[in-house]
């Protein structure tokens, strides 16, 4: 016996009403894939959404629940009725639910909530976060996450400098701000910060390009070529926003097709 352990990653600014709708698209067309004409039957699937927006996450888990006037149906009509439920991992920044897991995904998901924080004490919370977790990766490691989270914060947001970043680290890391600094001139020299001076709109988009192809750098390791990767810093914002929903769940396949 097998199964699978359906995620989608839910990287939108917003509560997606319909997403209930989406997981069983992907859940039919896994089903059509995986089944087996000798015995007839479809592996098990758990649906599971990761969610880390503003508000906490309030749209219904039951598609049943979901059908107008449902409650008044008698159970023999009932039966005619698709029906399933989803997970919802909620890390929205009011939830402030636990993170467990892989270290890089827990700063992956603070990252997120840094990015999309109300105030500069809650920015500076989660960036407080993100260099605890840091803090706990193989020192191999430590560069390139640093490097990464610059790139995706930097961006995305217009009230953040270096300078800020720096001042955080410093409470968290002593000794390490020398990697900073050499991150924040390596970034300048190769241009990695000029959306940030183009504008919101661009710098935004050039930071969920870069931090998506950390997260698929860690996900496919060298199965994602420097020419997918400058086809991801290609991308339109459709295309992005795309991959973004789909982080931990897309194909290398999927992604090649996609960015053709």
């Amino acid at each position: 016996m097998y199964g699978y352990i359906y995620i989608l990653m839910e990287h939108k600014s917003y509560i997606e009403g319909k997403v209930i709708f989406q997981l069983l698209r992907y859940i039919t067309s896994i089903w059509e894939e995986k089944y087996d004409p000798k015995t007839k039957k479809v592996p098990i699937i758990i649906p599971m959404v990761i969610y880390h927006g503003r508000e906490i996450w309030n749209v219904e888990t039951n598609l049943s629940n979901m059908v107008q006037g449902i409650e008044d149906l008698p159970n023999e009509l009932k039966t005619y009725l698709p029906t399933y439920r989803y997970e919802i991992c909620d890390f929205s920044i009011k939830r402030e639910k636990r993170i467990i897991g892989l270290t890089a995904m827990k700063v992956a998901i603070e990252a997120m909530r840094a990015g999309t924080a109300m105030t500069t004490e809650e920015f500076k919370e989660r960036l407080r976060r993100i260099f605890e977790y840091i803090k706990q990766l193989p020192e191999e490691e430590v560069h390139e996450w640093f490097e990464e989270c610059m790139i995706y914060l930097l961006n995305v947001r217009e009230d953040v400098t270096i300078e800020e970043i720096l001042k955080v680290q410093k409470e968290i890391m002593p000794g390490r701000g020398e990697i900073v600094m050499t991150i924040a001139e390596k970034l300048r020299n190769e241009g990695k910060l000029e959306g940030k001076l183009e504008g919101k709109v661009e710098g935004k988009l050039e930071g969920e390009r870069e931090f998506a192809i950390r997260i698929l750098s860690k996900r496919f390791g060298n199965q994602l070529t420097e020419e997918i990767k400058d086809k991801i810093r290609k991308a339109d914002e459709k295309t992005i926003n795309y991959i973004g929903d789909n982080l931990l769940e897309i194909t290398i396949e999927e992604l090649k097709k996609l960015l053709k």
